[in-house]
Parts: C-alpha cells; structure tokens; sequence
C-alpha cells in the first residue's frame, strides 16, 4: 500500500513538471510571437520557441501512450524534432541558413558623414549634425551618434551625428625649447602637437653641428596656428655639396622645402590648381628626379597644388544633406546654423557667404544658414518659458496683466494660437492673471489689531507706522496710502498710518541749576537731559544769540520763543534760545 502511495505522488510531481514545462513553453513562444518584434532576429525566435514546443507535446504524449507502436512513433517525432532543434541553430550560427533580420542602426563612428547622409537619406531618417574638434578623427568623419548602434530601426525617426571638424588649431599646447635638439626630433614634436604654422630656416654656421637647431621663436605655452620659427645649422659653406635631386611630385609642401632647405638648394614656387594632386602637394618640379643639383649654382622651382579649381554650385536649390555631400566631397570647410523662415522650407538655404558660380580654393569656409521651417507658436505654460522662447527668437512681444479668476500669475491666453505661424513682423501678446481683484476697505478710525485681521483674510500685506499724536487713541488708523474702494492685485501693500495717542501738555521749568554760566554748551547740555526726562515726544532745538541783557554766555536768552513756565505739548518742536 505504502509502495503505491509513493508511486502516486511521483507521478503526479512528474505531471506538474511537464504541465509548468508545457506552459512556459507555450508562454515563450507567445511572447516571441508578440514582442519579438523588438529583436533583430524575430523569425529565428518564433522557429526556435515553436520547435520547443514540439519537443515537449511529443515528448508528453510519449509518457501517456498506451501501445508500444504509438510509443515507437512518439518517440522517433521526439528525435527527429530535437535533432531539427539542434540542426537549426547549428547552420544558422554557421551561416548556412540566413534567416532575413530586422534593419538596425549601422556603426558610423570614424566614417564619412556623406556615407551616414546617404544611408539616412535612404531610409527616410532625418539627419542632425553637429560639428567639433577631434585630434583623432578625420575631418567630416563621425566622432559619435545619439542613436546606439543595432538599434532597431523602424523605432528610429531622427539621428544627430557629432562629425570631426578636425584638430582645432586655436588650442593651447606647450612646446619644450629645443635649442640644440636634432630637426628631426623637433619634426616628432610638430606632427605630435599638431602645429601647423612651422617656418624652418636653415642657416650657414661654421660653429654649430648641421641640422641642429640654433634659436626658436617661441617656447612654453602657445596656440597650435602660432608662428613658430626654427633656425637651423646649415654647416659649414664648404661642406655642401652637390646632391643628387628626389622626386618631389605628391610631397607636401613642407616636407619638399625642408629637404630642399637642408640641402642648401634655392628654390621658388608657384602655384596652380589641380584636379588630382592634393592642395599644398607638389605638382611638379623643374629638375627631373637623379638631376645633380649644386648647392652653389642651382636653383628649384616647384609647382605647388592649390586643389581642384572649385565654383559654388546653385546651393539654394540643394537640400542642406546634399549642400554637406558638395562640401565634403571638394574638401570645403562648413559652418552651420540654422534660422526658422517663414517661406523657406525646412532643410533648404537660408544665405550662405558665397553666391552662386564663385570660385573659391579647397579648405575655405563656407557658411551657411539653413530653414528650420516655419516658426509655429508653441504649447507655452508659464511666464517664463514665454519669455525664453520669445529671447531665442528674437519675437516682439507683450505682457498684459489683468485681474481674473485664474490664479494669479499663470496665463489666461495668448494673441496668438497653438502651432499658428509666428512671422518676423508678429507681436505676441501674453495674457497674465492677477487673480481676482481686492477691494481696498477703508481702514481709518479702525484699530491696528482688527485691520491685520482684515488684512490677512482678504490677502493683503499691511504695513503700520505711527503718524504723530491726534485726538484719536493711540493704535487707531489716521490714514491709507491706498484709496478705499479701489481694486488691486492679491498681495498688494497697504501702509496704514497710525495715531500716536492724544498729546499731553506741559509747563516747562528751567530753574538756575540747569544753566551753565559762561557756557552755552553746558547750558544746552544740561537743558538736553532735562527736557528728555521730563517732556517725553516734545522736540526742543537749541539756537545761541547775543544777549542786549545779559554779558555771559550760557543764560535763557531775554526773548526765547520758549522759556520757563511756556506750555509745550507732545508731538511738537519748540525752540529755546541761549546767550553766546
């Protein structure tokens, strides 16, 4: 019984595996069917998942047959799909079976932006560049793109580019002194620092060693386009000699006059345009190639390229992807922006700074302003994003506040509607709210505690100072410096002046202790303290004057405004005289 019971629970562990089995199966070919899309290799997923499914019915069908025939069968379809299984992914990885793929996104890193224009171009992609300096990519080369390469490319609208105007020249490098260094351990430092205004003289010396560097124009921190000069040892006159001529033909520039510069040979040059010699190479050269030159005699002219003779094509009826292909092609050096124009379409020619049929030498500059359109109102929603918008493009506008039940500070409207056309001409006019308006109460004769209240509550900033003393207890508003009645925005602020209470009167006393005599500032002095201790907010000032009654200084002057026994009252100035 017990034997039973254990083969029972075996076989229905057995079952539950093959049933998860079967679901996951079944599940993952599903999956594959649905979301394989997103994969580069779709069908080969379906095949596979579809075959595993297969193997695992014929697989369970084979547990439950009930004839050894039926069983022989299952089992050989069993095989037979493994094997298709484990053939299948075989040849595929092998490459005997292709299976067609999903396009992706190619790899255009250090190739040339034409071949990346006309790959997108092709596949109705939307191309953005933008250019900078690489000391390790080639001009128009791509440095980088925004897009991964084997991305998926029906997931793929736009791609931006990040192309290599080549080294940037501007760039600050530091050059050792190489005074009595070797040319050609300079040469290295040159080519390494990417210098490319280098002037090399060779200069007969009776003392210094040949090609050794005698003086150096500039040392330590400069721009790689900064005239450096390098004189350097000729030798003694004597030792030249005569040498047999190289062929120069397709050497840059530099190279052919420093070998000429280091032999001691006179040369001049000329220039010409070429249509198969590259710009700054040489074309060709007066004496042929195994000449005997003479240093002392003889003299080269070589014939320099200035390029291929280039006249600027009808650019206005290019399309910007194609104007870059011309620009590329002919070794020109670009400059992009971009404006949006309200009847140029996008993409197309704005103004450039050649027109049309000019000739121009390869690696001159040419710039370029291209349409991005028609400048369309946008979805803005705040303040400040208007005005960021507006400041990028230059748009005329105007800000109008106005009260409304929008809160207070966003924006009711604007003069112009969402994806309308936005002309050079146009003012767009913003419509702000100021929130609902506030009735200005009338706050006089009411306390300052009751008017913070009401202040607060209809959303108001209420200011208090005191406006001197009146008939009014102290704390109750005397005036407003808003009108009552009139409507302002939330937040607004009110200055509320305030009654310093009723003034009080006093009899002044001045008795002989306070005077000074002989003194006129003791005497004011003394006056000061008395008067602040006993008429408190009553103001005195103080005037000297000579005295027809009186020889000393420093007495209450026979005819002060006030003396003792005047009457004085809070909130007021008075004035005391005393003798000088």
């Amino acid at each position: 019984m017990k034997e039973v019971n254990k083969k029972n629970k075996i076989t229905l562990l057995v079952s539950i595996l093959y049933g998860v089995a079967l679901l996951l199966s079944i599940g993952y070919l599903i999956y594959n069917i649905i979301k394989g899309d997103n994969q580069t290799n779709h069908l080969y997923l379906i095949i596979n998942s579809l075959l595993l499914v297969i193997i695992i019915i014929l697989y369970g069908m084979l547990g439950y047959a009930n004839t050894n025939k039926l069983r022989q069968v299952l089992a050989t379809l069993t095989s037979v799909c493994f094997i298709a299984l484990v053939s299948f992914n075989l040849l595929v990885n092998i490459g005997v079976i292709k299976l067609p793929t999903a396009d992706t996104i190619p790899d255009f890193s250090n190739k040339s932006i034409n071949d990346a224009i006309s790959w997108a171009s092709d596949n109705k992609i939307e191309v953005e560049q933008m250019y900078e300096y690489s000391d390790n990519v080639e001009e128009f080369n791509i440095i980088t793109q925004n897009i991964l390469p084997n991305t998926l490319l029906k997931d793929v609208k736009k791609i931006n580019f990040t192309v290599s105007n080549g080294p940037n020249y501007d760039k600050l490098v530091v050059i050792a002194n190489m005074v009595s260094w070797n040319i050609d351990d300079a040469l290295k430092v040159v080519e390494e620092n990417f210098l490319n205004n280098v002037e090399i003289n060779y200069i007969i010396n009776d003392e210094i060693e040949k090609d050794i560097i005698i003086s150096q124009s500039i040392n330590g921190q400069m721009k790689r386009n900064d005239k450096l000069i390098l004189n350097v040892s000729l030798g003694i006159k004597d030792d030249l000699v005569p040498v047999v001529m190289i062929d120069l033909k397709n050497k840059s520039l530099f190279e052919s006059t420093l070998w000429l510069k280091r032999n001691g040979i006179n040369y001049k040059l000329e220039y010409e345009f070429s249509d198969i010699i590259k710009r700054h190479n040489v074309i060709s050269q007066s004496e042929l190639k195994d000449t005997m030159i003479d240093p002392s005699s003889d003299s080269i002219t070589l014939i320099v390229s200035k390029g291929k003779k280039i006249n600027i094509p009808d650019l206005n009826s290019m399309a910007a992807d194609d104007i870059t292909r011309w620009i590329v092609d002919n070794k020109l050096r670009v400059e992009y922006s971009d404006e949006y124009h309200k009847d140029i379409a996008i993409g197309k020619l704005i103004s450039s700074n050649y027109k049309f049929n000019d000739e121009v030498e390869e690696e001159t500059v040419i710039k370029l302003i291209i349409s991005k359109g028609q400048l369309r109102m946008p979805k803005l929603t705040s303040l400040s994003e208007f005005r960021q918008w507006a400041g990028k493009y230059n748009i005329v506008t105007e800000e109008i506040f106005e009260y409304n039940n929008v809160k207070k500070g966003e924006i009711i409207k604007f003069s112009h509607k969402e994806n309308d056309v936005i002309t050079p001409s146009d003012k767009v006019i913003i419509y702000i709210s100021n929130g609902s308006p506030i009735t200005i109460p009338n706050f006089i004769g009411k306390s300052k505690d009751t008017i913070r209240t009401e202040c607060n509550r209809i959303g108001l900033n209420c200011t208090f100072y005191y406006s001197g003393y009146s008939s009014s207890k102290r704390d109750i508003a005397l005036s407003q410096n808003k009108r009552s009645g009139s409507q302002v925005i939330s937040g607004t602020n009110v200055s509320i002046g305030l009654s310093s209470g009723i003034a009080s009167t006093f009899k002044v006393e001045i008795t002989e202790s306070l005077l000074s005599i002989g003194s006129s500032s003791g005497t004011i002095t003394s006056l000061k303290t008395w008067f602040n201790s006993q008429y408190p907010n009553v103001t005195f000032t103080f005037i000297t004057k000579k005295s027809n009654t009186f020889d000393n200084s420093g007495f209450i002057h026979e005819s002060s405004p006030t003396k003792d026994g005047t009457s004085v009252t809070q909130g007021k100035t008075y004035q005391v005289w005393i003798t000088e």
